[in-house]
């Protein structure tokens, strides 16, 4: 081993390898999962308006908020369509292209010392602070900008180093700039870096600071005109910026300006600590067993080592080129002050719109304008630590084998996510062969859906139910009322109109034709059924209201031809029929009382061995055995759902209710009855 270990230590890495190792450890936290990733938030309005819409789509929604940026998707999603491998490895791809774009810049701002450059672009690629990376078509494009700025960084500090000689990178820099600048606000102040980079690029060839300032702004000032002409056109001329989010802090500052300013410096200081503090000690926090799942935590595990090693080897093999054994590299504070500008001009962006990041979906979003400043931050602080230089890192490469383990784990709770939606609408498909246009689709907020919303989801319900209009008249509308309730849905009572703008197109109903259902996987998709749910336990007082509003007319069990749902090709095969497809199937029977139907659907079910993850999704048979005389068979599901919950004696005197109103009188149904009236405490 130590004869291993000499010749070893003679090797030595090529200086560009470096962007290898980035790859490499992308790969590690990002790439394990993408084949079983699918689409997430806005990625499924995004691809449903270019799929339905077309270019001309795209513009609309673009054209009230970032239409430049929208020129993009122009582009790729005739490329890419609908294929979620090929939009995985998109963002993969930048993720990767921006954190090497980052270390190109560094490596130019101080030459002499690739330490700064490797620890700034490993810590920049595997930032805890932003774990939306799955949501691959939507960031693919923010991670676009984000490469293009930095490129553009890079090209001028080149440019003003070449001096005359740099004038065709000068001109490049400044068209990738303008684009960045007329994109998107997320790094718009960071521009005004610029001139700070350049000035700590000239040091070593001039060390004269009056005749470095002079050279710097040579060099600097086209572009600081440049953002000057975009500020103007973005705050006199792109007047419908602000049509998402109002510039809150000049408006405070005008009606209360000391308690606007308090504000601001609250805000400031507490976003340094989420996106700083927070984000990188969040990497310590072990995962919930029962939530990921010990395989997940093993396989996190096996990528944290695996990174470790690969980090361990490459700072081994280049520890000479790195200076590894430099006590304080004089690269530090320039680094601690850069990074601390970085995150006050990339913070002015939102904290202007009040707003403040956190570590949980969907805000984490915004700590991306603090990602630039928060590595070089933490890689200045890291090599600022005293002590011997193995630890500084050795400490490095544990935050950033850390960082991509919790990368991986994440991406696996996206992984979940999109199963639990490709089973929602599935089973909604099983149960619904088609809706009538117009309905509004209530459901509760599920657990397993952290990752969508219901604007999310309105777009694939559209997708499959209605995906011959092309109108601007959307068909169908998907609402939570949970999270809508007192906006766009101003009560939980029938008649009231609802309007939602969804850029590309809008929907226009009424809260009289409304389907509510239930979905809390591992259970199945469940439509609440207004004589059984309005005063159930086991519901919110909401989604109670919510059954009060549903009417299962407006489903359809034999559309028209050409209107029955088609599921798009991502969903892929229709999946083995298990028990969640006999309960919708039965239940769907139910609705058009073929009880007949509803029994062989029972047992086909029963015969699989296995059993509902919702005792009230014993009830299409017990109503469907009760009905076609099979008493028995009825008290026997009726017992077996009451066993799980004490609660389900509530809905199952509304059953055995309607039940005693709709069926014939006989002995065997009166005993039956009389028995379960007695067992579940029912008021005849």
């Amino acid at each position: 081993m130590a004869k291993f270990l000499r010749r070893a230590g003679g090797l030595r890495l090529p200086a560009g390898i470096h962007p290898l190792l980035l790859l490499a450890v992308a790969v590690l936290a990002y790439g394990l999962v993408i084949p079983w990733l699918g689409f997430y938030w806005d990625d499924y309005p995004m691809s449903w308006i270019a799929n339905q819409f077309g270019p001309q789509g795209l513009a609309r929604y673009f054209s009230t908020n970032r239409p430049v940026w929208g020129l993009l998707y122009e582009i790729t999603t005739p490329l890419f369509g609908q294929n979620l491998l090929a939009w995985q490895l998109l963002a993969l791809f930048w993720r990767w292209a921006s954190a090497a774009a980052f270390w190109l810049l560094l490596r130019a701002v101080w030459p002499s010392h690739p330490q700064a450059a490797a620890w700034g672009s490993l810590l920049f690629l595997v930032y805890p602070g932003f774990m939306q990376q799955a949501i691959a078509l939507l960031y693919s494009h923010f991670f676009i900008v984000l490469t293009i700025f930095i490129f553009s960084l890079w090209l001028s500090v080149k440019a003003a180093r070449l001096g005359r000689r740099g004038w065709a990178l000068h001109l490049l820099a400044l068209l990738l700039s303008a684009y960045h600048l007329l994109a998107m606000e997320y790094f718009f102040l960071i521009e005004l870096l610029r001139p700070l980079l350049i000035y700590l690029a000239l040091t070593d060839q001039q060390p004269e600071r009056r005749l470095r300032l002079r050279r710097t702004l040579q060099s600097a000032w086209p572009y600081l005109a440049l953002f000057a002409g975009v500020m103007v056109w973005r705050l006199f001329f792109f007047n419908y910026q602000t049509e998402n989010y109002e510039l809150s802090f000049f408006q405070d500052l005008g009606e209360q300006p000391l308690q606007a300013i308090l504000a601001l410096l609250w805000s400031i200081l507490q976003s340094l600590w989420v996106t700083i503090v927070a984000a990188w000690a969040s990497v310590f926090a072990l995962p919930d067993v029962q939530t990921a799942g010990m395989r997940t935590i093993l396989l996190g595990v096996l990528v944290v080592l695996a990174a470790a090693a690969l980090l361990a080897g490459a700072f081994y093999l280049a520890r000479r080129d790195l200076n590894m054994l430099a006590q304080r590299p004089p690269w530090v504070k320039p680094a601690l002050l850069l990074g601390l500008l970085a995150c006050l001009a990339g913070g002015g962006s939102i904290w202007l719109i009040g707003i403040v990041p956190q570590l949980a979906f969907a805000m984490d979003r915004f700590t991306l304008p603090f990602l630039f400043g928060a590595s070089l931050l933490v890689a200045g602080l890291l090599a600022a630590l005293p002590g011997r230089a193995w630890l500084r890192w050795g400490l490095l490469v544990l935050l950033v084998s850390l960082a991509a383990g919790k990368h991986f784990t994440v991406a696996n709770d996206y992984r979940r996510a999109w199963v639990a939606q490709e089973r929602f609408f599935w089973q909604m498909a099983w149960r619904m062969p088609a809706l009538e246009p117009g309905t509004i689709v209530m459901m509760n907020q599920p657990g397993a859906l952290d990752y969508y919303t219901d604007n999310s989801l309105t777009a694939p319900l559209n997708w499959i139910y209605a995906s011959e209009n092309t109108s601007q008249e959307m068909s169908l509308l998907l609402l939570y009322p949970e999270r809508r309730l007192g906006g766009s849905l101003s009560s939980l009572t029938s008649g009231l109109p609802i309007d939602v703008d969804y850029l590309a197109a809008a929907f226009h109903g009424s809260t009289s034709q409304v389907v509510a259902v239930y979905y809390e996987p591992p259970a199945c998709l469940r439509v609440l059924n207004p004589n059984l749910d309005t005063e159930s336990p086991l519901l919110s007082v909401m989604m109670q209201q919510a059954a009060v509003l549903s009417d299962p007319q407006y489903i359809l069990p034999d559309p028209p031809a050409g209107s029955q749902r088609i599921l798009p090709d991502f969903y892929g095969a229709e999946p083995a029929h298990g028990w969640c497809y006999y309960f919708e199937k039965a239940d769907l029977a139910r609705q058009q009382g073929d009880w007949e139907q509803v029994v062989a659907l029972g047992e086909q079910a029963f015969a699989l061995g296995d059993y509902p993850n919702d005792p009230l999704e014993r009830v299409p048979f017990i109503e469907g055995y009760a009905h076609t005389g099979a008493w028995q068979q009825a008290q026997e599901q009726t017992r077996l759902a009451q066993i799980v919950s004490p609660e389900m004696s509530v809905p199952l005197c509304l059953v055995w209710g309607r039940l005693a109103e709709a069926t014939q009188p006989s002995s065997d149904r009166d005993v039956v009855i009389a028995a379960l009236y007695a067992e579940l405490g029912c008021n005849p």
